[in-house]
């Protein structure tokens, strides 16, 4: 035998002797690496994700005992923002920033070697950032809204005091758009009226924006707030949803045109509201006149401008105790009104969804409490929704307010999955799609909040419901704790897992 081929020997009995040489489970044999590989999956290869939280997939490898993934901004991997083992063909990622692509390869690990990488896959995570809004009007087609003939779907949030904080103070307006914009947020709920000083914030406060100071005179200087904010809003790529009156005394709303008409009881008395020639004549003015405005900012008149999304009739009607057929009639006879002078907008009740007398359509069952199918507030989504002149269904969701309780449990989630199938569904039957114009849980952000939120969002995802409009998301501690199911961020209470969930509930659903 010659010295050439003893010496490894030797070597290898020292390195066994010194401990110098040890046993693993993954070892590299003298054939390299294994030959065994997996393909990648999802998300697939230059795809783009809605989603700022990525779930990565790959075919799982029989021989496999784990797997080595790779993430990174840098096609060479020389970052890494994932650098991780798991045991199974799926890993969900942190959260990734917008506007950005990322890299990301899989290798399996088998008990024999090291295994060859995937091919390296590409996606990007689109922009947050919405287009300043052109000459498109948001239309309605085979059940769903529709802009440059592709489907809008959308979630948004209500900002009702824009208008108002427009004088008190611009900086808010300006950091809720703001924020906005950076959510991806492009329709906003906001009152389009402010009546009178007898009713509402303005009796205790005349330093309030009023409009309509009295029947027929209107405040240039607070419309002109109102046009700043549609301006704002449009450069943003934010569309407008807006109610011209209020049921409640809030912002004036029934009760100040019931005050100027002499009702003895003018809160919410809609009875008077509907029946009487004054109020009504003044509020047919009001909206003849926003119709027909010409915004001072952007030089469109309020009929003609593509980021107002739709009008709604009254913020949240009802006629308690009488026929629900007057109150449709009322809705129909004013939509035909708003239409004979503008035929560009949709239009919508702006009501709770309620309905009389619990019609068989309704899953009453999924309900623990049907007070909102049978609720004598003389109100009927079913007829309502049926109008030919109302474009689209839409209901809001307050469970604890609406008879379930404030404990999110089965009854609760049964009745959230019924309420939003249910209002859906009625409105597909008449060809028109539904949104959820408000949705609040009063919990100031604990967990319940999150909960009820989370499974809202999860199930309007899977029905792929038209759209959905928190009540309501504020960038600081202006409106933070005012009453509804706010979420703050970054300013308030930074509520920060929650605003994430709706951020990416945002991007899922556009």
């Amino acid at each position: 035998m010659s010295r050439l081929r003893i010496l490894p020997r030797l070597l290898l009995l020292l390195l066994l002797a010194t401990g110098l040489l040890i046993s693993c489970d993954r070892v590299v044999n003298d054939d390299g690496p294994s030959n065994v590989e997996t393909n990648l999956i999802s998300p697939e290869n230059s795809s783009t994700n809605y989603s700022s939280e990525v779930t990565l997939e790959w075919e799982p490898v029989d021989e496999a005992l784990e797997y080595d993934v790779m993430l990174s901004e840098q096609s060479n991997f020389q970052s890494l923002i994932i650098d991780t083992t798991v045991d199974q063909p799926t890993l969900e990622t942190p959260t990734l920033d917008p506007d950005k692509t990322y890299f990301w390869k899989v290798r399996p690990v088998t008990e024999d070697a090291p295994s060859k990488w995937s091919s390296t896959w590409e996606f990007t995570i689109a922009s947050s950032q919405n287009e300043p809004v052109s000459g498109s009007f948001v239309q309605v087609q085979n059940s769903d809204f529709i802009v440059d003939d592709s489907v809008f779907r959308f979630v948004g949030t209500n900002a009702y005091y824009l208008p108002n904080y427009e004088k008190i103070n611009s900086s808010v307006v300006d950091r809720a758009l703001d924020l906005f914009e950076d959510t991806g947020v492009n329709v906003v709920r906001m009152w389009g009226f402010y009546d009178g000083y007898d009713c509402g914030y303005s009796k205790n406060d005349p330093t309030e924006n009023v409009i309509q100071t009295a029947p027929g005179e209107y405040s240039e200087e607070a419309l002109q707030d109102l046009d700043s904010v549609i301006a704002k809003g449009k450069e943003r790529g934010i569309r407008f949803i807006i109610p011209f009156i209020n049921y409640w005394d809030q912002l004036g709303g029934v009760c100040q045109y019931n005050t100027w008409a002499g009702a003895s009881d003018p809160s919410t008395n809609m009875e008077f509201f509907l029946t009487n020639s004054q109020t009504q004549t003044w509020y047919k003015n009001y909206i003849s006149m926003l119709l027909n405005r010409t915004n001072t900012v952007t030089g469109v008149a309020y009929k003609d401008e593509p980021a107002i999304m739709a009008w709604q009739i009254m913020n949240e009607g009802r006629n308690s105790g009488e026929d629900a057929t007057i109150l449709r009639d009322w809705y129909q006879e004013i939509a035909q009104y708003i239409k004979s002078m503008d035929p560009n907008h949709l239009i919508s009740t702006g009501e709770e969804g309620f309905d009389e007398g619990t019609p068989p359509v309704y899953s009453a069952d999924q309900y623990s409490n049907t007070y909102t199918l049978r609720a004598n507030e003389g109100t009927s989504y079913v007829l309502n929704t049926a109008i030919p002149e109302i474009d689209f269904g839409n209901a809001h969701w307050y469970p604890s307010e609406y008879g379930f309780g404030s404990t999110v449990d089965e009854d609760m989630r049964r009745a959230q999955v019924a309420w939003l199938e249910d209002h859906q569904a009625i409105a597909e039957q008449v060809g028109k799609p539904f949104i959820v114009g408000e949705y609040g849980f009063p919990g100031w952000s604990d967990d319940r909040v999150s909960t009820i939120y989370s499974e809202l969002y999860a199930h309007v995802e899977e029905i792929e419901l038209d759209g959905n409009l928190l009540w309501q998301l504020v960038a600081d501690g202006t409106k933070c704790w005012e009453f509804g199911g706010n979420i703050c961020y970054p300013g308030g209470r930074e509520d920060t897992e929650l605003y994430n969930d709706y951020r990416n509930h945002v991007m899922n659903m556009r």
